[in-house]
């Protein structure tokens, strides 16, 4: 299968396969390859970044200004200064212009030979716009889906005409809420700038003004295909509201980075599923004891605004120590900010979330993790006898049960533990039955001999669209995913025969998507491997070490941005140009040893080149923006009313 026909008449193009069937990550080959004029902008970047590491050689930063900022945050704009002719070594900029020269005279644009067939070309010309159907992707990452343009917006609908958790504006009242919104934002920043730092103040500021020509999220859904359809005939979807255009948006990140660490000390939270693995491998069980797991009905709309804010101002003004009392206020405040001015558009018609939270808003994640824990903490010691074990990832819960000796009373228990779970502000939980043997995120865990095993777990519906050796990436990412996958499975399971069955059919998935044995196997699997069993043998300080080792090795190397072409002179041929003319030029001194006006050596001895991507087929099947296809949103509503 190569995508998911979810319309009511299985009536999607047949020959959509033909273009989907490649996966939304694939990459065109972009008809021209880079040329000399491409290259302006990098050659731009190259040379700043290469003037800053020679500059502030030897000095303890990332070349941004010092001060108040914390280097562990990401909320700061980098600074546009480049370090001018008179105070940058004329050998600078001698050794830069001809490594630019020879790269001009290795980069020629010409015509290239696309990687569609002619077929998938009209696909990928004519679908995008199409006004009877709609490409939306699968929750959980399991595919492209083929909906009817009507279908999908009728499955918007039945989110947004929830009054209980959204509100319709009109236009003039959607910028009357965004000029109130700025000026919440403008006021917060003025009393807190002191608190915040120069450079978060400038992060949020800049992102608060340069998003006010579009303030407002987008939008959309994601078809909850492994749910199965509903009773009512229509497939249950995931709401979503990207923020990054919002007004909020910069502000949200500076709530997730001050969340982060309260959602990190609860008890029930692990990182992913590695850690949780970890964990698992050291229980010893309870002959009797079972495992179970519960999800939440739709979390993140259902968490009422008003308690979840109080709650969790509460809990931060009497529990966290870490946060003085005018971080704890600036906080406080921000969330509400954040949380009660969800503003989003949906095709020409304008809302406002005035309930729960939405996927897509970057603190949405700790403060749902955080709420719920605030009924944890309480709830769960007056089960320390049956709840032997429980932790939580957001929305999806494993515990261990240990029944009672009598069926009937066990089965009290267990009902009265699921009642006491949903006596949270209306948050409501399935509870799968405790067994040997549960689901959860991506493996299946089960108990044997007192022990929890492992082993990966894969979706039904997965279509396993792996990246074809023909996309327009660099041979990289193709390494890079073998070598994942590899790490991953070995991580995850417990026996090596297992792993070693997973990884085989791993192995025979790529040769189904077009990958040749000479090209990815065995050697390039041993390769994998070897670094999975290395990795797997570090300790905990030495994976430390090797972080911090990264970061000190990175301040010797300097980056040469370029966008990937697959006719494009290759990465080594730049690697010989950069040695020849940078790194060590025949007669001259080489690059670490030279020095900067301040007589530092500059210390600098590797260039990576930095490969961004082109376009792929997820870029063109977007539905974030669906104005100009047949009928307004409006007038649906207008009908759907």
């Amino acid at each position: 299968m190569a995508f998911h026909d979810l319309t009511p008449d299985n009536s999607a193009p047949p020959n959509c396969k033909q273009l989907f069937g490649l996966g939304t990550k694939f990459i065109p080959t972009p008809p021209k390859t880079t040329g000399q004029q491409d290259l302006e902008r990098s050659y731009t970047r190259f040379d700043r970044d290469f003037r800053l590491k020679v500059h502030f050689a030897g000095e303890d930063l990332d070349l941004e200004p010092q001060g108040d900022i914390d280097h562990r945050s990401k909320l700061y704009i980098k600074s546009k200064w480049t370090p001018p002719d008179r105070i940058t070594p004329s050998w600078v900029i001698t050794r830069v212009n001809r490594f630019f020269r020879k790269l001009d005279e290795l980069f020629k644009r010409k015509t290239a030979r696309s990687n569609l067939t002619p077929l998938q070309q009209e696909l990928l010309d004519t679908l995008p716009s199409d006004p009877t159907f709609l490409f939306p992707e699968a929750d959980k990452g399991l595919g492209p889906c083929a909906v009817k343009f009507v279908q999908y917006i009728e499955d918007v609908l039945v989110h947004l005409c929830n009054e209980e958790i959204y509100e319709r504006l009109s236009a003039e009242e959607a910028a009357l809420h965004t000029d109130f919104l700025h000026a919440q934002i403008t006021d917060w920043l003025k009393k807190y700038e002191s608190l915040i730092g120069k450079h978060a103040h400038k992060f949020i500021r800049g992102h608060v003004n340069s998003n006010m020509d579009s303030p407002f999220g987008q939008f959309y859904i994601l078809y909850k295909i492994h749910k199965g359809i509903g009773n009512d005939g229509r497939w249950p979807t995931r709401p979503v509201s990207s923020d990054v255009t919002s007004l909020p948006h910069a502000l949200g990140k500076w709530v997730t980075e001050a969340l982060i660490p309260i959602q990190q000390a609860q008890p029930s939270y692990f990182k992913d599923s590695f850690a949780l693995k970890e964990i698992l491998d050291t229980l010893i069980l309870h002959p009797d004891a079972l495992l179970f797991t519960a999800d939440a009905y739709s979390m993140y709309t259902n968490i009422k605004t008003d308690p979840a804010l109080e709650s969790i101002a509460n809990h931060i003004r009497n529990n966290i120590t870490s946060m003085g009392d005018d971080k704890k206020e600036a906080l406080i405040e921000a969330m509400n900010i954040v949380f009660r001015n969800n503003l989003f558009k949906f095709g020409d018609t304008f809302w406002r979330q005035k309930s729960g939270t939405a996927m897509g808003t970057p603190p949405a994640p700790p403060y749902a993790t955080i709420f719920y824990a605030l009924h944890e903490n309480d709830m769960l010691p007056r089960w320390s006898e049956r709840v032997v074990f429980y932790k939580r990832f957001i929305d999806d819960v494993l515990g261990i049960w240990l029944p009672h000796p009598d069926p009937l009373q066990n089965r009290t228990l267990w009902n009265e533990f699921c009642t006491d779970m949903d006596q949270w502000h209306g948050l409501r939980w399935k509870c799968e039955t405790p067994s040997r043997s549960v689901d959860f995120m991506d493996m299946t865990i089960s108990i044997v001999n007192g022990r929890l095993e492992t082993t990966l777990f894969e979706k039904a519906m997965n279509l396993y669209l792996y990246l074809p050796p023909h996309s327009s990436h660099p041979q990289g990412v193709f390494t890079g995913l073998i070598f994942g996958q590899v790490l991953r499975i070995r991580r995850l399971c417990t026996h090596k025969r297992d792993a070693d069955e997973k990884i085989l059919e791993f192995f025979h998935r790529l040769l189904a998507r077009g990958h040749t044995q000479e090209n990815i196997g065995p050697h390039l699997f041993d390769k994998a491997e070897a670094n999975a069993r290395a990795y797997m043998q570090l300790s905990t300080d030495e994976k430390e070490r090797l972080r911090k080792q990264k970061q000190d090795d990175a301040h010797n190397q300097v980056f040469l941005h370029l966008q990937f072409h697959p006719n494009d002179p290759q990465s080594r041929d730049i690697q010989r140009i950069w040695r020849e003319q940078v790194l060590q030029p025949e007669g001259e001194t080489p690059l670490p040893e030279m020095e900067n006006t301040d007589g530092v050596q500059v210390g600098l001895n590797k260039l990576v080149v930095a490969y961004s991507r082109p376009l792929n087929l997820k870029n063109g099947f977007s539905v974030r923006d669906i104005d100009g296809r047949g009928k307004s949103v409006s007038e649906h509503l207008a009908q759907w009313s």
